[in-house]
């Protein structure tokens, strides 16, 4: 009796095991397993431990695929946030963290999740993850065969976070803010060069560019992380590992802050603090599948005693007042470095028959340490005053603006007086992009800000900047920042010349104006200061366009306000 018990003890538990394996598992870590495989296993998962597990279905995909979640213990406790297949062929992510549920249910590792409950995406693009290829990243090792980089629609989803076109994004952005995770990681496979550390640790907000306590936070974070996973045997680093000149080893590394664009970056401007994790795809896939889990296990065991102080010190960066204040809204590295001893390995240096020019060619048999320089300091590339009320939406727009606004989780009411005076951003310089990007025909804008009259009929929306989210509601709307509605091509119309005034027309206007002696000052001033405006014709019948009573106001004018 005894050994029947035994025996058949042993039969559930492998049964149980079973169950909950995946294919990247039984297969010792060569394949991937299908979309429909994560549905399976979130639900079994909540079949099975239905007081710690639940799993949700948080939109659909443009090809009618569900887009799944497991949420794992007390929802009351903090959220971690688990993200992975946003890029589909870099899925490693998915793979390394059912490994981690099994063995958390398994008893085979101490629980992580007795303070906090982690909430996990094991693929944010399910169709891009079924158009599977053995040749979908040449350049990665493994699995042997991978999905698709973008979606359906060909979006490119880890670029989408601000303007949210993709219905997987709109998707994931309504369920990211709706649990408000006090920490959130982003699963990736980063291309590149060959060198002997196996992930790159981007954590943000981190204090390279900023001092408050969510700044500091972060930095604590990645001090405690990059020991874990050191004590775990993983070389980890805490950058980006793309070198500061393609194809130059030498030419060293650098800190960055990624623009809203990105998941980590749209999480920092949310006041949260972030993550993204670039495993390295010269790696193995079973290599690379160790280094996600060992990562997740890591960050889950910091935020199990440090949540509660992270979401301090975000409820503290929310109620921060930015209204009249500088705020840097984006950074770039200075030229000082320091040197550092990084692990890479032998390579020379090439004639290529192939492309004719030089190539890289990498020993991986032959490791030797690199002296590098790395450029860890950061400071701001666009600066800009906060307004001390906040920013008007007019009437015309706010049909598709404000749907935006709702998604991203901002405050906004309906005008209820038109302010006396505001400011009004005109352009002096227009650049369209030459070719689309993710859809958009992106904008590039010179000018400034100055006092004006408003143009704010009824049905216009008034956004204040004193909200938990004010960083985010600047790189919305202030048209410099690379990420703002204007940068995307949203107002692109509002930059184009729509009345014209004919040459014969102007001839006889020009010749009027040039009678007040101002008029005739400035125009020979600019002709023998300006060679380009001298040498065309149509500039310089533009300069008296442009003084004329029929000229648009309205012209080149940003249709959104501030005060």
């Amino acid at each position: 009796m005894k050994i029947l018990i035994i025996v058949f003890g042993f039969l559930a538990f492998t049964s149980h095991a079973s169950e909950l394996e995946t294919l990247a598992q039984k297969s010792e870590w060569k394949i991937t397993g299908p979309a429909s495989e994560t549905v399976r296993l979130c639900h079994l998962y909540q079949k099975k431990f239905p007081k710690e597990v639940k799993c949700g279905v948080y939109g659909k995909t443009p090809e009618g695929r569900d887009q799944v979640y497991l949420l794992i213990g007390n929802p009351k406790n903090p959220v971690v946030w688990v993200q992975a297949g946003i890029h589909a062929g870099e899925i490693d992510g998915k793979d390394a963290v059912f490994w981690l549920l099994r063995d958390i249910f398994e008893k085979k590792i101490t629980n992580p999740l007795k303070n906090i409950s982690m909430l996990f995406i094991p693929i944010v693009n399910p169709d891009g993850h079924e158009r599977m290829g053995r040749w979908n990243r040449p350049n990665q090792v493994g699995p042997e065969e991978m999905g698709w980089r973008v979606t359906a629609q060909n979006y490119n989803l880890n670029r989408d976070f601000m303007k949210a076109d993709a219905p997987e994004v709109e998707a994931l952005i309504k369920l990211w803010h709706k649990f408000d995770p006090v920490l959130s990681l982003d699963l990736h496979v980063t291309d590149g060069a060959q060198f002997q550390p196996e992930v790159g640790l981007i954590i943000l907000p981190m204090n390279n560019y900023g001092k408050d306590s969510v700044h500091e936070a972060g930095h604590d974070f990645e001090i405690k992380l990059l020991e874990k996973m050191k004590s775990r045997g993983r070389m980890a680093l805490p950058f980006y590992p793309s070198f500061e000149e393609d194809d130059k080893p030498l030419s060293g590394f650098a800190r960055y802050a990624p623009q809203a664009r990105f998941a980590n970056g749209y999480w920092a401007t949310n006041n949260r603090l972030g993550m993204l994790v670039e495993t390295h795809s010269w790696k193995n896939y079973a290599n690379r599948v160790l280094t996600h889990r060992d990562t997740v296990l890591s960050s889950l065991e910091i935020a199990s005693r440090d949540a509660l102080i992270w979401r301090k010190a975000e409820i503290s960066a929310d109620a921060k007042l930015l209204a009249t204040q500088n705020i840097n809204l984006e950074f770039k590295h200075t030229d000082k470095f320091e040197t550092i001893d990084f692990a890479g390995y032998k390579f020379k240096t090439e004639k290529s028959k192939i492309s004719g020019g030089e190539v890289i060619r990498y020993f991986p048999d032959q490791p030797e340490t690199w002296k590098l320089p790395y450029y860890n300091e950061l400071i701001s590339s666009l600066t800009v005053v906060a307004p001390a009320k906040g920013y008007y939406i007019p009437a015309a727009d706010s049909s598709w603006m404000l749907p935006k606004l709702k998604l991203h989780g901002l405050i906004f009411e309906k005008l209820k007086s038109v302010p006396e005076k505001v400011q009004s951003f005109r352009a002096s310089k227009v650049e369209f992009s030459a070719k689309p990007f993710e859809g958009h025909q992106t904008l590039k804008v010179v000018g400034e800000w100055k006092e004006d009259k408003p143009y704010l009929p009824e049905g216009s929306y008034f956004v204040p900047i004193h909200q938990p989210h004010a960083l985010l509601v600047m790189k919305l709307f202030e048209p410099l920042s690379q990420d703002s509605l204007l940068a995307w091509g949203f107002f692109n119309r509002y930059f184009e010349q729509k009345e014209y005034m004919e040459s014969y027309v102007t001839e006889d206007v020009g010749r009027e104006m040039l009678k007040t002696p101002a008029v005739l000052e400035e125009f020979e001033t600019k002709l023998k200061n300006d060679q380009e405006f001298s040498k065309s014709p149509e500039a310089r019948y533009d300069f008296f366009y442009r003084k004329h009573p029929s000229w648009d106001d309205r012209a080149f004018r940003y249709p959104v306000f501030k005060n």
